[in-house]
């Protein structure tokens, strides 16, 4: 593709060199016939245009067949032109254009060649000729009569198909990128046949995986009927295409495999939106609701590493060199990903945060030695609301290598009172005290059964320590205040009523310990 762009852009400059240069030494001709390149250029560009009439005046009909002359002039001068489109892509900067041709070509002085064209693994000159024009005996150019002669046995090699002969004569002369009109409809119309069927056929399918499996979600149906069909149409096109009605420029065009890398790209975004689905209903039944959130610049990022690849993919196709932009990116991305650590760094902890959520939005937690409610998890930093009420935003890289307690994910509470007797508290009433307060916690209705622990611990220095621990079964941290608030009410009672008597620790006592 890349080639026939180059090589029109070339022909063009070379007939407006030709037309604003003029060679004393060529003979002026109404028709450009002085030299060969401009003969071959006036006959393509005529051709183009769908003049037949002015094309005809380029070949050479002296000393042909009877045969040959009944096909008729204008209709020799379309058959050659079709055996050029399908086998031989003509380059006009390759073609001489000195009035007396290429002279060191191995060929006669008066005939250059303009390429050659296979049939049966037997090869076949395309030649100019330079003959007398009929008015005055001046020579010119024009398309051998050798090859005029071979023109209805060439067309019968390579000539289009009944459907696309019609086409071709009754369709304007049209040309896209080499390729006619009548081709470009030609060939959508074959596509759109292919895609009618895969179509039906996908139709067919998804009648019967909803009759196998009802209960089946309509996002995999959907995309059986659209991307799924539409890449199965593309290839079996592809596949099924005629030859017949395949020109140079249309390979060229193929060969870009456009339409194919389109329906490739479709089928990938969709996989990756049905994927972002599963993973979704995947993330909420492990309760990682924060995953979900992430799914989307996910598949953002994916979709767009699919684009760039089917990108350079389509341009090597064309004929460009991707590896070369590939170095540029490469470049680019270095100083890019150098630019841009910390926040890639940052980006990293907030897809560690969201995939094993440590903690959640809402969520009551310590983070190092500072403690407070999670607000927001963005894709740079976390926003906390300490228990001043004050905001603080700390970077993902440096949250996620915290010490993160998260209390909002416990069960229940542990209820921990810190009790020092004086020394002189007798050891039954103690022992009474520790029994009483044992019985009433196994039988308060919040507290859990098993840990519980209520005994005297250790002597020290402040005085008897005693080791008293139970759960509270509630994770709402102002039922949890009620309910101590009655047990603590209940421990004095209980000390006042065994005659312990608390050791009061004071500043002083501190410092001597």
């Amino acid at each position: 593709m890349k080639e026939i762009l180059e090589q029109k852009e070339k022909s063009s400059q070379t007939l407006e060199e030709m037309a604003d240069k003029h060679d004393v030494n060529v003979p002026f001709d109404d028709f450009e016939r002085g030299q060969p390149r401009s003969a071959i250029a006036g006959y393509l560009l005529a051709m183009r245009a769908g003049d037949l009439t002015l094309a005809s005046n380029y070949l050479d009909y002296r000393n042909i067949s009877e045969k040959t002359l009944a096909v008729g002039k204008e209709e020799l001068a379309r058959q050659f032109y079709v055996v050029l489109n399908r086998k031989l892509w003509v380059d006009l900067t390759s073609i001489s254009d000195h009035r007396r041709g290429n002279i060191n070509d191995g060929l006669p002085t008066y005939r250059e060649s303009i390429g050659k064209v296979s049939v049966k693994e037997k090869q076949y000159d395309i030649l100019m000729q330079r003959v007398p024009r009929q008015e005055d005996r001046v020579k010119i150019w024009k398309v051998s009569n050798a090859t005029v002669e071979k023109i209805p046995f060439l067309f019968a090699a390579f000539s289009y198909t009944p459907l696309g002969e019609w086409l071709a004569r009754n369709l304007p002369s049209i040309d896209f990128f080499g390729v006619m009109l009548w081709q470009w409809l030609y060939f959508t119309l074959m596509l759109l046949c292919t895609y009618i069927a895969s179509y039906a056929s996908a139709w067919l399918l998804v009648r019967l995986l909803k009759r196998i499996y009802p209960k089946i979600s309509s996002a995999p149906l959907a995309f059986i009927k659209g991307p799924a069909a539409f890449l199965f149409a593309v290839i079996i096109a592809r596949n099924l295409v005629d030859s017949s009605n395949v020109t140079l420029a249309v390979k060229a065009v193929m060969e870009g495999s456009t339409i194919l890398i389109f329906a490739w790209c479709w089928v990938c975004f969709r996989l990756i939106d049905l994927l972002k689905v599963v993973l979704a209903d995947k993330f909420v039944a492990q309760d990682k609701p924060l995953a979900v959130y992430l799914l989307r610049p996910a598949g953002t990022v994916a979709k767009l590493f699919i684009v760039i690849v089917a990108s350079l993919i389509w341009l090597e196709n064309l004929g460009f060199n991707a590896s070369t932009l590939l170095a540029g990116l490469g470049i680019g991305g270095l100083a890019l990903a150098l630019a841009a650590q910390k926040t890639v760094e940052n980006m990293i902890g907030a897809i560690t945060l969201y995939t094993s959520a440590p903690v959640k939005i809402g969520n009551f937690c310590r983070f190092g030695q500072s403690y407070g409610v999670v607000e927001e998890i963005g894709l740079r930093s976390t926003r906390i609301r300490t228990l001043d009420r004050t905001v603080i935003y700390v970077a993902n890289a440096k949250f996620i290598d915290m010490d993160i307690e998260n209390y909002s994910e416990r069960e229940r509470i542990a209820f921990r009172p810190k009790l020092l007797l004086t020394p002189q508290c007798r050891r039954e009433n103690i022992n009474n005290f520790l029994d009483e307060l044992k019985t009433h916690l196994q039988q308060h209705e919040k507290i859990a059964s098993e840990p519980l622990r209520t005994h005297f611990k250790a002597y020290t220095t402040l005085g008897l320590e005693l080791d008293i621990l139970a759960y509270v079964n509630t994770t709402d941290f102002d039922e949890y205040l009620d309910e101590i608030n009655e047990l603590n009410l209940t421990i004095l009672s209980l000390l006042e009523q065994h005659h312990c008597q608390l050791q009061v620790v004071n500043e002083r006592n501190l410092n001597l310990t």
